[in-house]
């Protein structure tokens, strides 16, 4: 037994040494290159257990690209000048936004060129492209790369958040823009600005101002937000943004994205300021408006432009609509080219709005011929409707009585040839025509900074002096004192305060539009006296309308 019991270990131990030279087992995995990768992923690991490299392996797996995990950030703060021959823009890496957009081709009121980046003291204040971050405005230092019509601007945390914006001068009026934002700023909102331009005193304090308002265009609705009237943070949330920014009368500062934007947001920042250091510092307030791109991308064109009319309907995608010339526009835009042709010719705007004018009044003067002579032939039988006025006067509240009165003042017209409604249509077809001039004036770049003659040195702004609107409101009167009378007394006493009324409304007006209105007031007078050597009257005509010439 004991010897069958040995010969059975030896034969097993044969066994198991022939096994092992045949099938020899297989070599043991390195251990150093596990220990290298665990000592790179786990600052002072030395060895680990083999549940420690499982977890490493995992992360190692799990982790972003290497770029993604090193600490990205500027050293020093820079600033990076871009210019073409229409614009000068200046980034600093402080915060990666735009500090400056210079247009070359404008001024300000103080004669440098104009900047459409306000300057306001406000720690909220964001500037273009800035991203706000839940502690405020982003104020980081990014790396800075230059490119051959931009820069790159790149930072990092080394843990998983970060942002690279890409920013390239177009050769017009624009920047093109990609942000890319991961971790904990991949839903910051990109700044589109704060405020629009630094006002001159002047506009400044004109009634008739726009400084720095919203404009959002949305799903193929435009929605403005004045500045005065945004009281609480507006939030919305766009199917489709075509551009959300800033704009006033004359320029526009807009963000226009080709991805998509989850939220726009517009606050209101409120500052203090001293524009004369003689008076106590005033309350002021500008809009802020910031986008929210989804998925921390944003991909499109910072867009800060002159709203000139030719250079907003070549960019299209309905930024031409932010220089709205109101319900006439149509009209407005025909007058703005025939005074760019007159321009032309003669070199000077205000001689043009009066070329301008007079060829209007030349294309109106038969629908003018027509009410005056209405208007003449009202007031010579008013003395008659008076008459039958007064008859009735006493059953005023008796339907028959009045019907009766109405048959017998038209029995009148029709003897007289008289039409009451012809004196009226000429002056409504003219209402829309004066609505879009008025609406020409106040809003043309055009007129911006041009002189005319004299003190008049910009079109655009109010008569330092009133020149002209007292002479337009003493034409006016003069008009009116020339003109036949009709109407009731009390008509009439109305009539005769609308000269006042005009005249205090046009002190404040660009001296354009009151240049035209004066312009046209002389004319009118003009012919006015054509009509009435026409139809063979004098000029001056008693109040009572009868009409004998002194």
């Amino acid at each position: 037994m004991e010897k069958r019991l040995l010969l059975a270990f030896v034969l097993s131990a044969l066994i198991f040494a022939v096994w092992s030279v045949v099938f020899p087992p297989p070599a043991p995995p390195m251990a150093v290159p596990q220990e290298e990768v665990v000592s790179e992923t786990v600052t002072g690991v030395v060895e680990s257990t083999p549940a420690e490299r499982i977890d490493a392996e995992a992360a190692i797996d799990a982790a972003p690209a290497e770029e993604a995990l090193s600490a990205v950030a500027g050293e020093i703060e820079q600033t990076i000048r871009l210019a073409n021959a229409v614009m000068e823009v200046e980034l600093n890496n402080r915060g990666a936004m735009v500090t400056s957009m210079r247009l070359l081709q404008f001024e300000d009121d103080e004669g440098a060129i104009l900047d459409l980046i306000q300057t306001i003291p406000n720690d909220d204040r964001a500037m273009p492209l800035q991203l706000m971050t839940e502690e405020g405005p982003d104020t980081r230092l990014y790396r800075v790369e230059r490119t051959n019509d931009g820069a790159v601007m790149s930072w990092s945390d080394g843990l998983g958040s970060s942002v690279q914006k890409t920013i390239n001068l177009n050769p017009g009026y624009g920047l093109e823009v990609t942000v890319r934002s991961a971790g904990t700023l991949l839903n910051a909102p990109i700044s589109a600005g704060t405020g629009l331009r630094n006002l001159g005193e002047q506009e400044r304090n004109s009634r008739l101002a726009v400084w720095g308002d919203g404009v959002v265009l949305a799903d193929g609705e435009t929605e403005k937000f004045k500045r005065a009237k945004v009281k609480a943070p507006v939030s919305l949330r766009p199917g489709i943004l075509a551009y959300a920014g800033l704009e006033d009368a004359y320029f526009i500062n807009l963000l226009r994205p080709r991805t998509r934007i989850d939220e726009v947001r517009i606050d209101r920042l409120e500052f203090t300021e001293s524009v004369d250091p003689s008076e106590d510092p005033k309350l002021n307030q500008v809009l802020r408006v910031l986008l929210v791109p989804s998925a921390g991308l944003f991909e499109g064109e910072l867009l800060g432009a002159p709203k000139e009319y030719n250079l907003l309907q070549g960019v299209g995608g309905g930024v031409e609509k932010t220089l709205d010339f109101g319900i006439f526009g149509f009209i407005s835009v025909f007058f703005l080219k025939a005074l760019w042709w007159i321009y032309s010719l003669v070199g000077n705007y205000g001689v043009a709005i009066i070329l301008l004018t007079v060829g209007i009044r030349i294309v109106l003067f038969p629908l003018m011929h027509t009410s005056t002579v209405s208007m003449r032939k009202m007031a010579k039988v008013q003395p008659r409707v008076k008459e039958i006025q007064a008859k009735y006067k006493k059953k005023k509240n008796d339907p028959q009585a009045r019907a009766k009165m109405s048959q017998e003042t038209m029995a009148l017209y029709k003897e007289e040839g008289v039409n009451p409604m012809a004196g009226c249509l000429p002056v409504l077809v003219q209402l829309p025509i004066l609505w879009a001039l008025y609406q020409l004036f106040l809003h043309a770049i055009e007129l911006r900074h041009e002189p005319f003659m004299l003190w008049i040195q910009d079109l655009s702004a109010k008569d330092p002096y009133y020149v002209t609107p007292i002479l337009m409101t003493a034409t006016m009167w003069l008009q009116q004192k020339l003109a036949p009378q009709a109407g009731d007394p009390q008509q009439q006493r109305i009539m005769r305060m609308l000269p006042l009324v005009f005249g205090i409304m046009f002190l404040q007006f660009p001296s354009g539009l009151v240049l035209y209105w004066l312009t046209n007031n002389v004319i009118s007078i003009l012919q006015q006296e054509i009509t009435l050597g026409i139809i063979g009257e004098r000029k001056y005509f008693r109040r009572s309308g009868g009409g004998k010439a002194k």
